[in-house]
């Protein structure tokens, strides 16, 4: 009986659920979903995510879908996200204690989203991604967190479809999620709809210039490690495919035969962001380098990405390192500013 009972309640706590969605209203710490968003979008609950009912997620990269852990681990704990949000912040000008509905784009599991929070004390936080899976897991974080609990809302969607209201949020904030759309103007569009004039885009993205530097950094490690006779090693099969990793997201975002099968699709330069920037109307653009001391920007980079592919660990001959370090030694600081692998983008409406 009592187990009949309990399972009437939970029916009935279901069905009233479905109802408050149906109005718009949802759980007592969501925003009203009529107000929030764009006229015909539909959402269901996926445990605390909300998700787009029109979302067709059969193009995500399997490491944000069954790998959807070890991504997780790999760019949440590792990076500290807290700095970088902080000097984004400080470049785009946002004042800190006015700062009320920001939308984060490319959430992931809520690195970004959590150190934003902590920066934007006032702030509601609206988390966007395409993964169900990798949301669920910041979601789970922000209902155990009493900071958190009711400052962080989930929504999974493709950013390349209309999903929130015009005129909505003060900030958007994008920690690495441009290079992985397969057409960022399209995709921009609608957030810069979802923006109040004013309002400011950051983006902390990979940029050409220095990218193309990299390979010329990894090309001059191969020809280090061949002396050393570890032309075959991992070290060496790692500098190999980051250099074809570069060369494969060349030239400006159009989609070539290759584009869809990539997960990081594309690297940018100033013009094509000067002219991304005037073809969505927006009022300003700028372009940072990502780190504030570039005195060993090209190390820390090189060192980045062996963390990135789970090679943090690996022994790194002497002359290799003296190798990379030439290149933070040789290259000028003005010049560096130039020739950072990622910049920090910041857009104005």
């Amino acid at each position: 009986m009592r187990r009949w009972q309990a399972n009437l309640r939970k029916v009935a706590r279901t069905r009233l659920d479905v109802r408050l969605m149906v109005r718009g209203i949802g759980r007592p710490d969501e925003p009203d979903a009529d107000a929030l968003l764009a006229p015909g979008v539909r959402v269901y609950r996926d445990g605390p995510v909300l998700v787009d009912r029109a979302l067709s997620p059969f193009h995500l990269a399997s490491q944000f879908i069954e790998n959807a852990q070890t991504y997780h681990q790999r760019n949440f704990e590792r990076l500290d996200f807290v700095d970088l949000i902080d000097r984004c912040l400080t470049l785009a000008d946002i004042d800190r204690e006015r700062a009320q509905d920001v939308l984060d784009i490319g959430s992931g599991s809520g690195s970004s989203v959590f150190a934003t929070c902590r920066l934007l004390p006032r702030a509601e936080i609206y988390a966007t991604d395409i993964s169900p899976q990798l949301l669920g897991m910041l979601a789970r974080f922000v209902e155990s967190n009493e900071v958190l609990r009711g400052r962080v809302h989930p929504f999974c969607f493709d950013l390349h479809r209309r999903f929130f209201r015009a005129d909505k949020f003060d900030l958007v904030i994008g920690a690495a999620i441009l290079h992985h759309l397969l057409d960022p103007r399209a995709a921009l569009a609608n957030v810069v709809d979802s923006m109040k004039p004013g309002g400011r885009m950051i983006f902390v993205e990979p940029l050409e210039a220095g990218s193309l530097v990299l390979t010329m950094l990894y090309a001059r490690v191969l020809e280090v490690l061949a002396t050393l006779g570890e032309g075959d090693g991992t070290l060496a099969q790692l500098m190999r495919a980051w250099r074809l990793d570069v060369q494969c997201r060349l030239g400006p975002p159009a989609a070539k035969p290759r584009t869809p099968l990539l997960d990081d699709k594309w690297v940018f330069d100033a013009p094509y962001l000067i002219e991304l920037a005037r073809l969505l109307g927006l009022a300003k653009v700028e372009i940072h380098p990502a780190q504030h001391d570039l005195t060993n920007v090209f190390e820390s980079a090189f060192r980045s990405m062996l963390a990135d592919s789970g090679h943090a660990a690996l022994p790194i001959p002497g002359p290799v390192q003296d190798a990379v370090r030439e290149f933070d030694r040789s290259i000028g600081p003005e010049l560096k500013r130039h020739l950072s692998p990622t910049g920090i983008i910041v857009l104005t409406k």
